[in-house]
């Protein structure tokens, strides 16, 4: 077990070096900020456990209990680190005091504890660490509160993201911290159901403790490859949603010139020309692409393209037409950038495409 104490140890200790990175490399970055305290809760929190499963808690027993009371802040914590991700003037106010209540209370139910002797905490702890409550026991529903409690936060924060999702498909950072908090709801789904099932004695699994510290420091792990692959993915700038319904007329004007007026047509066609045709500037144009399509200015128009070759093949696919005077009909201006589109975007050659497509006759 040894080698596990190891693991789960480094873990912990780099979650607590990355809060440390986040903290001093922040200045005015609140996402940041709020992350670096949430992997800090989540380190210290590794720390105790790590030393009440090794046993060398008794050395140190007044680090017992601490981590406890601030698990509690967690859950609001994730939430405000989405807010602040959706809009960059968003500011932490006395309001958002209330979501700490939980926190103050079980703070303050825990005082006693703090008290007692270090033998006595020990004693405590290991009791509480070999404790199974029973479905018709008060704390088993009062263990599940919690459960409860950070399920709530998990799912506002999931559906803040998913919504800023919808209207801005390309921002690095909500995408991550969407698949971070996704990660960390099925680590503690895990726990749930291990929750939920060991009072039943059906199912024993020995360890369990252990187990959820490992899948929690692969999460830490993850965290920080991520992280360290894309250091600068704090630096990318939300845009902002709060003009939704002008954003949404707007895309609608881009649309209609790409759909209806089939704009991509023009071979020549470039950022500039086709934001003056719209009315719009080049990086608003950009931007709505970029948010909206989830793609660059140039891939949309090839995306365009390759279907308009791809609807002309199939008006054609009985005449044998020369494929590269499709390609430029559908708005490409040479034969490269023709063949390479078509196979980014549909996994297959114009050539094999269009075989494909006679044969199905």
């Amino acid at each position: 077990m040894a080698i596990f104490h190891v693991l789960i140890a480094f873990g912990a200790f780099q979650a607590l070096f990355l809060a440390f990175v986040f903290l001093t490399h922040s200045k005015e970055n609140l996402p940041k900020k709020l992350f670096a305290l949430f992997l800090f809760i989540e380190g210290f929190t590794l720390v105790e456990r790590v030393l009440v499963e090794s046993g060398m808690i008794s050395n140190i027993p007044h680090l017992l209990g601490i981590s406890y009371p601030i698990n509690f802040i967690k859950p609001p914590i994730l939430f405000f680190m989405a807010l602040a991700i959706v809009n960059a003037k968003f500011k932490l106010r006395r309001v958002h005091g209330f979501h700490f209540i939980p926190f103050w209370l079980i703070l303050l139910m825990n005082i006693p504890f703090y008290f007692e002797t270090g033998a006595r905490k020990v004693e405590i702890v290991n009791a509480f660490v070999n404790y199974i409550p029973l479905y018709t026991d008060f704390n088993f529903y009062f263990f599940l509160s919690f459960f409860v409690y950070i399920g709530i936060y998990i799912f506002l924060t999931a559906r803040t993201l998913r919504t800023y999702h919808t209207h801005v498909k390309n921002n690095k950072l909500s995408n991550w911290y969407l698949w971070v908090l996704y990660m960390y709801g099925l680590t503690l789904l895990i726990s749930l159901i291990h929750f939920l099932i060991e009072p039943s004695g059906i199912i024993e699994i020995r360890h369990f403790g252990m187990i959820s510290m490992l899948i929690m420091t692969f999460l830490v792990q993850s965290i920080a490859y991520s992280f360290f692959v894309k250091s600068n993915i704090f630096h990318h700038r939300s845009p902002s949603i709060k003009n939704t319904d002008q954003t949404l007329r707007d895309e609608k004007i881009i649309r209609n010139k790409l759909e209806m007026e089939k704009a991509y047509l023009n071979d020549e066609l470039n950022l500039g020309e086709f934001a003056e045709a719209v009315g719009f500037s080049k990086k608003y144009v950009s931007d709505i692409i970029n948010q909206r399509f989830g793609n660059s200015f140039k891939e949309v128009i090839n995306q365009y393209r390759v279907e308009e070759a791809k609807n002309l093949m199939s008006e054609n696919k009985d005449s044998n037409p020369q494929l590269i005077a499709i390609g430029y009909q559908a708005g490409f201006n040479n034969k490269v950038s023709f063949y390479r589109s078509f196979k980014r975007h549909t996994g297959k050659s114009p050539s094999d495409y269009y075989r494909l497509l006679v044969s199905s006759k």
